[in-house]
């Protein structure tokens, strides 16, 4: 299978990531672990001046909430994300509070 190069960028304080070599782009909602932090995709942006996708990403912890420019759009993106998610446990899918696992699809 061919990779390809993406380009990460934090929507949350505009700052850039390190490429990465992904199978597929990533669309919203997808999990991506970048310097050992766990991101969600929240939009593709696809830049003429770049060879490859920009992708805006939100961190899962956001430190100094306060600082957030637009908290609604954070809060819709971690929404998109969050229909990604899985609870389970030896008896199947389960409610959060009685899991063992989850799951991110």
């Amino acid at each position: 299978m061919n990779k390809m190069l993406i380009k990460p960028f934090n929507v949350v304080d505009q700052s850039e990531l390190p490429e990465m070599s992904v199978d597929q782009v990533p669309t919203d909602g997808d999990p991506l672990e970048i310097k050992g932090e766990l991101y969600y995709v929240c939009e593709n942006i696809y830049n003429q001046q770049f060879d490859h996708p920009l992708i805006g990403v939100i961190p899962l912890v956001v430190r100094n909430p306060s600082k957030v420019s637009n908290i609604k759009e954070y809060i819709r993106c971690l929404s998109i994300a969050h229909r990604k998610i899985l609870f389970k446990n030896a008896n199947g899918i389960c409610d959060i509070e009685n899991c063992d696992e989850m799951i991110i699809s």
